[in-house]
């Protein structure tokens, strides 16, 4: 019966579970690729018709002084700003989530992302997006896709950790949207998880590759961005490519700063929250009324730019308008991505450009120099290079036009790097206090706090404690250290045995206790226990509350070392794809 047994467990281990696991890869990238398809296409096209109707609508239409003004734009938006502080009224969300929380939580061991927020941010996406707010809906999309996996993760029973799922929507949603199943599976990848292994690549190209397909049979798979590129002399385009990469690196740099300081400047302001989204709503609406093109995510205007529909000097103030009004949106309480306002602000770069060298007479392709615009400033936002450059590929289906927007986005991305640091989600995230840069590791160790670390294996004595008294102790218990503690367990501080003996002679423990030691709190994360040791000498460091200042425990450098060596272990298993 053993050896039957040990048979049947040696089959399980090596025929049964491998191809259940298979099963589940390739479940979940089919299921979340069909859905965040579904839902990419139905979100988008919901926006696209609310934006017919206010870009279209009679109703609040009027003729002054011969002029036929339509009021939509103000109408819609403050109905948006209504809904949007209901929904964070009802649901008591304080902070909507985006790409940037999706890069957090693929980031941690744990990978979980709240889902209430997360749906209802994609609601709110919509609904900002639809009533004219200059946000994206890109990014939106991305967590609703990380969602998705996490309310799904039981289903796998951890065979696969919800990174791979964050992976399998971010993928599904850009290759949903902009019908480029590559540059979904390299995005995913580049953006957001910023590690390789196979068992997170296979699920993430099925379901990318499912995206296209869904989107593509029941929706319909043209491109979102239509054109046609001309032939391209590469040798002639190439100084081309790297001068104006270089000024979509500094457009880049523009509206990832307005992006970065509008809620630093909002916060500033004295109204309420509740309060200021309408001041935005009322200043866009009233923009929007002069410009509607500059409104909602813009995908007919910036298609009106690749095919050179706008001229030049309203293409200009589109780009300035573009990046003050998103700046705006985002800045006084709407919700949506950036990714799509980036690829406005891109292809008007992209055209400024072109015209401005050709006041030298040197002669260009614009849609050519607007493509790569858009490419540059989106990868240089959200820290995709490699992906800007098979987007490009995949949108105009010109191979040349993708090796020589190589240059453009390479240039682009170095001067953000030198003058911004890092991708427009990461420095969000260090608004936080959250350094991506640092790696895996380095979050876990911030994220882990020591108070179940902490041991009750010592000795507290009174602070009037005799010293000889307390030496008998210390040497039958076999510590060198004890802590003082009143009636009331308040911290008071520590004792070392070898100053005991060394003065017994003194009627209290109090006056040998030792000067300038470590102390650490229940709160302090394991990285600041590390921190705490770097000088430190002795046995072990008190852990005190916080904001009760009593005792609770002690930790001791090995305590400090397993725990590190522990996280390692379990950031090492997540980027092999294993998971226990």
């Amino acid at each position: 019966m053993i050896k039957i047994k040990k048979m049947m467990e040696k089959f399980f281990i090596n025929i049964v579970k491998p191809w259940k696991t298979i099963g589940i890869i390739i479940f979940v990238g089919l299921f979340i690729g069909s859905c965040v398809a579904i839902a990419t296409k139905i979100f988008v096209n919901s926006i696209l018709y609310l934006t017919e109707i206010r870009e279209n609508d009679t109703v609040f239409t009027t003729s002054i002084a011969g002029y036929q003004i339509n009021y939509a734009p103000i109408i819609t938006i403050l109905v948006a700003a209504f809904v949007i502080n209901n929904i964070k009224k009802l649901t008591k969300i304080t902070r909507f989530h985006g790409p940037a929380d999706s890069i957090y939580g693929a980031h941690r061991t744990d990978n979980e992302i709240d889902i209430k927020t997360g749906y209802f941010s994609t609601f709110a996406a919509l609904i900002s997006a639809g009533g004219g707010a200059s946000v994206g809906q890109y990014g939106p999309l991305v967590h609703f896709g990380a969602t998705l996996g996490t309310s799904i993760r039981f289903l796998t029973k951890n065979i696969l950790s919800t990174d791979v799922f964050i992976g399998c929507g971010t993928a599904a949603a850009i290759s949903a949207g902009f019908n480029a199943p590559i540059a979904g599976l390299i995005f995913a990848h580049e953006a957001l998880l910023r590690h390789f292994s196979i068992k997170a690549v296979t699920p993430i190209a099925i379901s990318s590759f499912t995206a296209a397909a869904v989107a593509d049979k029941f929706f319909g798979g043209e491109q979102v961005f239509i054109t046609e590129i001309i032939e391209m002399d590469l040798i002639n385009f190439i100084p081309i490519a790297i001068s104006g990469g270089l000024f979509f690196g500094f457009i880049a740099l523009i509206y990832m700063q307005a992006l970065n300081k509008g809620p630093q400047f909002s916060a500033k302001i004295k109204i309420k929250p509740n309060q200021l989204i309408y001041l935005g709503a009322l200043f866009c609406g009233i923009i929007g009324i002069a410009y509607p093109e500059v409104l909602g995510i813009g995908t007919n205007t910036i298609n009106n730019m690749l095919n050179v529909q706008i001229d030049t000097q309203t293409v200009l103030i589109f780009l300035f308008l573009k990046i003050m009004l998103t700046a705006i949106c985002l800045s006084t309480g709407f919700f949506g991505g950036v990714f799509s306002p980036a690829i406005f602000v891109g292809a008007a770069s992209g055209i400024v450009f072109a015209s401005f060298i050709s006041l030298f007479g040197i002669i260009v392709d614009f849609k050519a120099l607007a493509l790569c615009g858009m490419a540059s400033v989106g990868a240089s936002v959200i820290g995709t290079p490699i992906a800007g450059v098979i987007l490009v590929i995949e949108l105009s289906d010109s191979y040349d036009l993708g090796v020589i927007s190589i240059l453009s986005i390479a240039s682009a991305t170095l001067i953000t790097y030198l003058f911004f640091g890092q991708s427009l989600f990461d420095r969000q995230l260090l608004n936080r206090g959250i350094d991506i840069a640092l790696g895996r590791s380095h979050l876990k160790l911030m994220d882990e706090s020591i108070g179940p670390l902490a041991s009750e294996n010592f000795l507290a004595f009174l602070p009037n404690t005799p010293p000889n008294h307390a030496v008998k102790l210390m040497i039958a218990k076999e510590f060198t250290e004890a802590y003082l503690v009143d009636e009331k367990g308040n911290y008071k501080g520590k004792i070392r045995l070898v100053e005991l003996i060394a003065n017994t002679a003194q009627k209290h423990c109090y006056v040998l206790r030792e000067n300038n030691e470590v102390l650490l709190t229940s709160v302090d994360s394991v990285l600041q226990g590390i921190e705490a040791c770097k000088d430190f000498v002795g046995e072990s460091i008190p852990v005190i509350n916080k904001e009760t200042n009593t005792l609770i425990g002690i930790i001791t450098e090995s305590d400090l070392f397993k725990a590190y060596l522990d996280l390692n272990r379990q950031i090492r298993d997540l980027e092999a794809g294993s998971r226990n």
